[in-house]
């Protein structure tokens, strides 16, 4: 008779290997398209960040220009195309040591704004209405490549404000007024003096 030997297996099967490599590559698309949407959301907090940071200065040159805030000369309220596309002329109030009535002072603010917006933001522009008694509303708007449909891949329209909108909702609306294209995005901030 003859005796059977027992082979106990010593190494990993090729199938065993191909499995685990195909495991292994899922996992790896799986982490490569969370990097590409944290990219994406990189993108946005960094432009969020900017419009934040230049509004903020905007406040505290209309806080420090109180006059001219009462008298109504902080209003911008062109609409996109206009704003996106201005050139402003300095009266030179803050760096001159000239005088320089509140009017030119707050122009002067105004075209340093509206200049931050178009240079720090990818198609920037803005737009500033209210007074001091209702609080100066501030619309900043920039355009967004990847602000798009993810079936078809067409830009997509911010939602318009409405006399309802409110919360969040209301931070990242574009007024009507404004006309905003395709792909366009807002953030308002509501100043009060």
């Amino acid at each position: 008779m003859y005796k059977i030997k027992k082979h106990f297996q010593s190494g990993a099967s090729l199938i065993e290997a191909m499995v685990a490599l195909l495991i292994m590559s899922l996992g790896l698309l799986g982490i490569a398209g969370l990097q590409l949407n944290a990219i994406a959301y990189q993108k946005t907090s960094w432009s969020t960040h900017r419009v934040a940071e230049i509004t903020n200065d905007f406040s505290e040159r209309i806080r420090g220009n109180m006059t001219g805030a009462n008298s109504g000369n902080y209003t911008y309220a062109n609409n996109y195309a206009t704003g996106s596309t201005a050139t402003f002329s300095s009266n030179n109030c803050r760096t001159s040591g000239g005088y320089c009535s509140t009017a030119q002072i707050a122009a002067d603010d105004i075209g340093a704004f509206i200049s931050k917006a178009q240079t720090i933001l990818p198609g920037g522009s803005a737009q500033v209405t209210g007074t001091v008694a209702t609080g100066f509303i501030v619309n900043v708007m920039f355009m967004d490549k990847d602000f798009v449909d993810p079936t078809t891949g067409t830009l997509l329209a911010s939602d318009v404000c409405t006399a309802a909108t409110a919360g969040v909702e209301w931070r990242n609306c574009c007024p009507a007024a404004a006309a905003v294209p395709n792909g366009v995005r807002c953030r308002r901030f509501n100043i009060i003096p």
